[in-house]
């Protein structure tokens, strides 16, 4: 995966034939997850789109419980948003017929918001499976569960992914 920077505010992302099947897989499992309900959804990752609020700065508990339907709200909306993208970007790869390596160029603000999806993916996965920073810094050969293991990978390539994306922005000269 390539990522370059080809005008203020516009960015062209490349990615080779098993890049972007391994990306669209990864889109269409986050295309599944935005448009689950959340109220369905394991404790953990319920509380991962939903957000709790502190009493920091929040006066009452009439006051804390509608902070917190508004953050809940707009969290849904951010996954609608997010789901938006997705389908988008899906539409996109079915109509394009050079996909090796397969060009987007998208905006930095669309930069970002992908940037934030796969983080999504990431934080997903690990929620799911209770994976942490200790078994991301394991030998994967070490770990017995092909599912976790998966995961793991996936987890690691999607930030590599990630810093690809952001390593213009980070690392200018």
């Amino acid at each position: 995966m390539t990522c370059e920077q080809i005008a203020p505010g516009q960015w062209r992302l490349s990615f080779t034939e098993p890049e972007v099947g391994f990306l669209i897989q990864v889109l269409a499992r986050l295309g599944k997850h935005y448009q689950e309900d959340v109220a369905r959804m394991p404790a953990a990752l319920r509380a991962y789109w939903q957000g709790t609020i502190t009493r920091g700065g929040v006066a009452g508990k009439d006051d804390l419980k509608e902070s917190q339907e508004v953050l809940a709200e707009a969290r849904a909306e951010l996954r609608a948003e997010r789901l938006a993208l997705v389908e988008t970007w899906m539409r996109e790869f079915e109509l394009t017929e050079e996909r090796d390596p397969w060009k987007v160029e998208i905006s930095s603000a669309e930069r970002d918001e992908f940037v934030a999806m796969l983080n999504d993916r990431r934080m997903l996965l690990a929620l799911e499976l209770g994976i942490t920073e200790a078994d991301m810094e394991a030998d994967p050969r070490q770990i017995s569960n092909e599912a976790r293991r998966a995961s793991i990978l996936e987890i690691d390539v999607l930030g590599h992914f990630i810093l690809v994306m952001l390593g213009p922005q980070i690392y200018r000269p």
